[in-house]
């Protein structure tokens, strides 16, 4: 008994919030907008960083 109220009330949240959904829709019209130059130079720096901090740190050990 205790099993099916809880799979009635999982199902009735999970519809609920699926219509709760705050953004609309967007019309077909919108233009694309262009990724950011120098966002792989930031991965790149992102990732040589990490790498470097680790070496470090595993040295330290």
């Amino acid at each position: 008994m205790k099993n099916t109220r809880k799979k009635i009330y999982s199902l009735v949240i999970l519809f609920a919030s699926g219509l709760l959904q705050a953004q609309e829709t967007f019309p077909d019209d919108t233009q694309d907008v262009p990724v950011n130059d120098y966002l792989p130079l930031l991965f790149m720096a992102g990732i040589g960083l990490a790498y470097w901090l680790f070496q470090k740190q595993k040295l330290a050990k």
